[in-house]
């Protein structure tokens, strides 16, 4: 295989082996972890009742998908549009040359290891790692893009994508107005 054709391969077997790790939850697990997706606040009580399924076995489900590091952390969508001096974000686009014997993970994890860094994926296309990183203004995230993230070894471009408006974050609307203007879908 080519350069390029053997990278396509490695994405592609790293992206099935996640899918298929995931896909031995069974349906009860699913069927809650998307209730906790949907609303992390949602009780025990009221899961076990939208599912018809005692608490018990609601807290033991959601018990062992933490345990085996399925649910990671229950969070907060913020609407950051609406909040002064809220820190910035911006997607940066990296093209890594894969080290030998780790491939993409020893860089992924160094720069998991920088504190603005808020998320970090592996993608296919013309880069390899999309990351959200945050920082108090723009000036702050170039510097660190220019000084901490392009002088990383195998690092090979950068590009910066600054956020200025969110409207819609892990499925939720972020300006009200929105659900009354949106174009009704027609068959």
């Amino acid at each position: 295989m080519k350069g390029g054709q053997s990278l396509l391969f490695f994405k592609m077997i790293y992206f099935i082996v996640y899918k298929l790790y995931f896909k031995s939850m069974d349906h009860k697990e699913k069927e809650i972890l998307n209730l906790l997706i949907e609303n992390s606040r949602y009780s025990d009580q009221e899961i076990g009742s939208m599912l018809k399924l005692p608490t018990s076995d609601v807290s033991d489900v959601i018990s062992s998908l933490i345990d085996r590091g399925i649910i990671r952390r229950f969070t907060t969508v913020v609407n950051d549009n609406v909040i002064e001096g809220f820190p910035i974000k911006a997607l940066v686009e990296l093209s890594i040359r894969p080290q030998k014997d780790t491939g993409f993970d020893s860089i992924a994890n160094r720069i998991c290891g920088f504190s603005k860094v808020v998320s970090h994926y592996l993608v296919s296309g013309k880069y390899d790692f999309l990351l959200v990183v945050q920082g108090k203004d723009h000036k702050e995230i170039a510097h660190f893009v220019f000084d901490k993230l392009a002088t990383i070894e195998n690092v090979q471009s950068t590009t910066t994508h600054f956020i200025f408006k969110s409207y819609k974050d892990h499925g939720v609307l972020m300006d009200d107005k929105s659900l009354e203007e949106r174009i009704p879908i027609m068959p």
